[in-house]
């Protein structure tokens, strides 16, 4: 008898490596981009019934495939690990995702927009400041884009809430890249 239990909490334990697996980004140690769907989806239906701000930040990492280009898919690797540390540490209640090669996301529930880019602000200022390598003279600094939506500002969907970030995202890369752009009302902009 306990040794079938003692398999079934090894089964358990299996069971739940793989599905924490699943949904993370490997090499980031973020969520990945179903982890990322799944979990908006969850926090949109909850800010519905609840009437309850929900904000979304998409940030882009700018110039990581010149870097990559430079320098060779390692050093970028190690950029992304970095940014992974960062966006961990957002803060409490904060879900950090890596959705693309150079696109991350950060879920902000029970957040407004003030608070999303107070957020953003902080990331960019210690993505700007942080040196991802450095040895052989070699010194990277990498700058960030970031697009924040907040509900209920834009559409009360999943599809409406990303593509609102995506579009202020968007609109810092073409403003000159390393800010941040509030549906609508630019926050911070430029080089730093």
């Amino acid at each position: 008898m306990r040794y079938r239990e003692r398999l079934e909490r090894i089964r358990q334990r299996e069971l739940e490596r793989l599905k924490r697996a699943a949904l993370t980004d490997s090499l980031s140690g973020l969520g990945n981009h179903r982890a990322f769907e799944e979990d908006l989806r969850r926090d949109l239906d909850h800010a519905a019934e609840t009437g309850a701000e929900l904000s979304l930040a998409l940030l882009d990492l700018d110039g990581l495939k010149q870097t990559n280009d430079a320098h060779g898919h390692q050093v970028g690797d190690e950029c992304i690990r970095s940014v992974g540390t960062a966006l961990r540490e957002a803060g409490p209640g904060t879900s950090a995702y890596r959705i693309g090669g150079d696109e991350f996301a950060l879920i902000l529930p029970d957040t407004g927009s003030e608070g999303a880019a107070a957020v953003g602000e902080r990331i960019r200022d210690r993505i700007n400041a942080h040196s991802f390598l450095q040895g052989d003279g070699l010194n990277i600094h990498l700058t960030v884009s970031v697009g924040v939506a907040t509900l209920p500002d834009v559409a009360a969907s999943t599809e409406g809430l990303i593509q609102a970030a995506d579009e202020a995202m968007y609109h810092v890369k073409d403003h000159g890249k390393n800010g941040i752009y509030i549906a609508g009302s630019e926050i911070s902009n430029g080089e730093r």
